[in-house]
């Protein structure tokens, strides 16, 4: 039995299946925000409403920018390890 504790470190895979799933719920939240944001600054330009649909454009590119930032950021950590 000691031979497979010693094969398997579980408190690296814990943390890296930990760190997977932060990084993928940060990942579709913040594309999920881009998203949504895109969309509605279209319904509401078509609306006519200049100002709401500038404040969800604004939403729509920090989703946009954060989701690059992810990507960035993990293919960084990726290279450097």
């Amino acid at each position: 039995m000691d031979l497979i504790a010693s094969v398997v470190n579980w408190k690296e895979l814990g943390d890296t299946v930990i760190a997977a799933f932060v990084g993928a719920m940060a990942v579709a939240l913040v594309a999920s925000l881009g998203i949504w944001g895109m969309t509605r600054y279209v319904d509401l330009h078509q609306e006519g409403r200049t100002a709401s649909a500038g404040l969800a454009l604004a939403v729509g590119g920090l989703g946009l920018l954060a989701t690059i930032g992810i990507i960035v950021l993990g293919i960084y950590l990726m290279v450097s390890k």
